[in-house]
Formats: structure tokens, C-alpha cells, sequence
């Protein structure tokens, strides 16, 4: 028969292995609970502040500690287990001492991390980037935050997120931090000179057409708009330049909006809107077409030195300069450059007009529209000048003036 006491001595035995097994069995499953404490903190499920109070008690968080926090992402479509290799390989070069948290939110894995200098957290970051893309075939990026608090952990993950869509603007680099990145809390409103990209295209002019679509992604990059508006801007300006090419070409560059709605970095845009531009430019270029016959090109010689007369017609010239008939002169000009006199006559004097305005001389608007030809009929010139430009002589100069001084500051 047992005796009382040896069968106490059992329950005190059995208790004392129980107690060990879930002691065991905590420090096992401890880690995936945290994640999913984290997570749910992060997402706001449920009561999230009595959540996080339960999460930083249980785990003897310090809810106010400062620390790094970090957002990694394969940068292409993942499988779950994609994420699981980024997820051993990042904790692994961050080491136990230095990771204080982590969980993974559907493709994005996000950590905390001790107030590692910015320096060795890009190193570190690197690190994953290079074995990600040696051992597992495809690149990640990442987005180290400035110095947060745990509790601050929800609002660091989406300021993150939102910054990761900025790689956009990165050439190369696929490591980001955060206060690098100026994100447009408001509309960015950017000033595209489209009529004089769509002039040199038509009219050929490479070094014009390069200047200009420098211009526009030094803009567009100092703006730093959504990638979402970026693109809507690149998409008016290619179609701006591909309305210039010939009819049968039209369908293949048509094809091409397609490339820049995918596009993943504005570099890749900007070669392809480059590309396209100068080839339907050198297309549309006199000496890729045919050279001039010597009444066109004596046509735009006076046209150049005659462009102040305010009587400058076809009627005027064909009749009192180059002496040929009218008729067939404006059939010849229309045949080789591809445009009516009077429509090639006022996009010269706009242009010119634009360059008067943007100098910044101090010449009123009727001065102006004295030195392109429209003699004393200014408000004919400024009809005509918003028409093509899209605002009134005034507005351009003010535009031109804000630019200026944009430029001094900067």
C-alpha cells in the first residue's frame, strides 16, 4: 500500500514537471506571439491600446524606448515563403542583441531594432539586399525610419510604407531613410512647358528638345509629387510628343503608354520618353526627310529676317521677294515642312515671344507684340499667345519670374 506521504510527494512531482512543461512550451511559442501581438498593434485590431498595454506588461516592453524601425519588401510578387527567407535572413544579420521586435504584414516585413547609427544600419540592410538577390534571385527594399518610439510603432509602419513608394525617384538605390524623403502632404502643381516640347519635336530641333525634357524631370524630380501624379505628368508629355509623329507610326508609339504606366523607377521613363523623342524628332528633322528646295529654304530665310513685319504674308512675299505665284508657293511650303505659311509664321513669333517674356527684360506686353509682328494689335497677340501657350502673356511671365527666383534660392 502507498503511503499518504509518498503520494503527495507524487502530486508535488507530477505539479513540478507540469509547471516546467509550460514554462517550456511558453518560452517556445513566446516568439510567435509577440509577432502576432505586434502585428495586431500595428493593423489595430481589436482594442489596440489595451492590447499594447497587455503586449509591453507580458513582454516587459518599455512602450516610450526609443529605436530604429525598418520596412523590407521583395520588390516583385512574393510567395509566403519568400518572406520567410527575408524574414531568417534580416534577423540574422541584425543579430538577437539588436532586433527588439518583428512580425511580417502580408509581403512586408517590418522590425525594430536599438538605435543602430545610420551608417551600420545601411550596411546592414545591404548585407540583406546582396544575399537576397545571390541566393534567392530578386531584390528587396527597404526603409529604415528616424528615431521612433515602440508606441509610435503603427503610425512609423505606414509613414514607412508611403515612403517606400518614393524608390520611385531612386535610380539605383534600393535602401531609403526616411528622412530623406519629403513626402507631398498637398497636390504638387508642376509647370510643363508641353508647347515648346511638341514645337521641337515638329520641328526637329535636338538640342531644344533635350534642354527642355532635362528641364522637365529636374522638375519633376525636385517636386517629388505621388509616383501616381509623376506619371500623369510623363503620360501628357509623351503623348504631347507622339501626336508629332507620322500617321502610319502612330499606332507603334501608341503602344508605349503602356511601358510608362508600368515603369517602376522615373529613370526608366525618362530614357524612354528620351528615346522616342528624338527618334520621332530626327524623323521629323529637314535632313531626315529631304533637304529644301531653294525656294523653301529662301521662304524661311526671309520669313527669319522679316519676322517683326507686321504685313509678313505669303502674298506679300511670293509677290514683292521671290516673285512666284502665291498659290504655288503655299503648296511647296505646306508639301516640304509640313505646315501652312501662316500656322509656321505665328509658332515662330510665339516662340519668340515666349524667349522675349522669359529673359526678363522689362518690355510691357504691346513691346512685346511689336518685336514679333503684330504691330500695335496687342490684345490680338495675347489672344493668340494663351491660345497656343495655355496662359496669357502676364501669367507666362510670372511663371518665369517664380522660376527664376526658385532657381536663385535653390
Amino acid at each position: 500500500m502507498y503511503k499518504l506521504n509518498d503520494i503527495h510527494n507524487s502530486d508535488v512531482g507530477n505539479k513540478g514537471n507540469f509547471e516546467k512543461m509550460v514554462i517550456s512550451e511558453a518560452d517556445r511559442v513566446k516568439p510567435i506571439i509577440k509577432e502576432q501581438f505586434l502585428r495586431e498593434y500595428i493593423l489595430g485590431t481589436g482594442d489596440t491600446y489595451e492590447i499594447f498595454n497587455i503586449y509591453c506588461k507580458t513582454f516587459g516592453v518599455d512602450r516610450m524606448l526609443e529605436t530604429r524601425m525598418i520596412i523590407i519588401k521583395p520588390s516583385q510578387q512574393s510567395e509566403d515563403e519568400d518572406i520567410f527567407f527575408l524574414k531568417n535572413t534580416s534577423e540574422q544579420y541584425i543579430g538577437e542583441d539588436r532586433l527588439l521586435l518583428s512580425t511580417t504584414i502580408k509581403n512586408h516585413l517590418f522590425l525594430i531594432t536599438t538605435l543602430l547609427e545610420q551608417q551600420e544600419i545601411t550596411s546592414v540592410l545591404e548585407k540583406i539586399h546582396n544575399t537576397m538577390k545571390t541566393c534567392y534571385g530578386y531584390d528587396v527594399m527597404a526603409v529604415y525610419s528616424k528615431i521612433a518610439s515602440i508606441a509610435d510603432a503603427p503610425a512609423s509602419y505606414e509613414r514607412l510604407k508611403r515612403c517606400m513608394g518614393y524608390s520611385f525617384y531612386s535610380d539605383s538605390c534600393e535602401i531609403l531613410y526616411e528622412n530623406d524623403i519629403k513626402i507631398n502632404e498637398n497636390a504638387v502643381s508642376v509647370q510643363a512647358e508641353y508647347g515648346a516640347i511638341e514645337h521641337a519635336v515638329k520641328t526637329g530641333d535636338m538640342e531644344k528638345l533635350k534642354m527642355l525634357l532635362s528641364g522637365f524631370f529636374k522638375t519633376l524630380e525636385k517636386a517629388m509629387p505621388t509616383p501616381a501624379v509623376a506619371k500623369t505628368y510623363c503620360l501628357e508629355l509623351y503623348v504631347c510628343i507622339i501626336r508629332c509623329c507620322s500617321v502610319e507610326k502612330i499606332e507603334k508609339y501608341m503602344k508605349g503608354i503602356v511601358s510608362v504606366q508600368a515603369a517602376k523607377k522615373l529613370s526608366e521613363i525618362k530614357s524612354f520618353i528620351e528615346q522616342n523623342g528624338f527618334e520621332i524628332a530626327k524623323a521629323n528633322a529637314p535632313e531626315s526627310n529631304k533637304i529644301y528646295s531653294s525656294l523653301i529654304r529662301d521662304t524661311i530665310n526671309i520669313i527669319d529676317e522679316n519676322i517683326e513685319n507686321e504685313n509678313l504674308s505669303l502674298r506679300w512675299l511670293a509677290g514683292t521677294i521671290l516673285y512666284t505665284n502665291v498659290d504655288y508657293l503655299g503648296k511647296l511650303f505646306k508639301k516640304e515642312t509640313g505646315k501652312n505659311f501662316s500656322h509656321y509664321v505665328m509658332e515662330k513669333r510665339m516662340e519668340m515671344a515666349k524667349d522675349l517674356i522669359i529673359e526678363g527684360k522689362k518690355d510691357r506686353i504691346y513691346e512685346v507684340a511689336e518685336k514679333v509682328g503684330y504691330g500695335s494689335n496687342s490684345q490680338y497677340f495675347s489672344q493668340v499667345f494663351k491660345k497656343y501657350t495655355g496662359v496669357s502673356p502676364l501669367e507666362y511671365r510670372e511663371f518665369a519670374r517664380l522660376a527664376r527666383e526658385k532657381n536663385e534660392v535653390g
